[in-house]
């Protein structure tokens, strides 16, 4: 399974775009709790019609999104550790959708996206680590 991950800060949605397209994503999964951005182009709609303008079919797996009070605590005490554990308690009850997201893997060739340029510093990062445990030696990651 092939997987990418991306964020958009720092972003233009039209570059953005174009190097997904470059890396032959066919499917983006949107993992954000709530798929809403105060900038242009990274709100669902306005992203879903341009990624399907571009042949890239749009997910939104909210999910797979950081629940909210664990965000606003990361804002509050910028404990990256706390956030990661936090994270990863709900990841626990988010099996399904982790299984389902692999089944697509095997199909497309699929980015996980959220906000953070530094993956490192975002949830998605867990999502990836999860998918390894549960598929171990079978997720190959690149981060865009």
């Amino acid at each position: 399974m092939e997987l990418y991950t991306t964020g958009y800060e720092g972003e233009l949605i039209d570059q953005w775009v174009e190097k997904l397209r470059d890396a032959g994503v066919t499917v983006l999964v949107d993992i954000r709790e709530r798929a809403i951005s105060r900038k242009k182009g990274f709100s669902k709609t306005a992203l879903r019609n341009q990624l399907e303008a571009n042949d890239i079919s749009y997910l939104h797996y909210r999910d797979l999104g950081s629940p909210s009070e664990i965000r606003k605590k990361l804002m509050r005490d910028k404990d990256y550790i706390s956030f990661f554990e936090q994270y990863n308690q709900h990841l626990n009850d988010q099996e399904e959708k982790l299984r389902e997201l692999a089944t697509i893997l095997e199909h497309e060739k699929a980015c996980l996206m959220c906000f953070e340029k530094n993956h490192r510093q975002c949830h998605r990062s867990a999502v990836v680590e999860r998918l390894e445990k549960i598929y171990p030696g079978e997720v190959r990651v690149e981060h865009l």
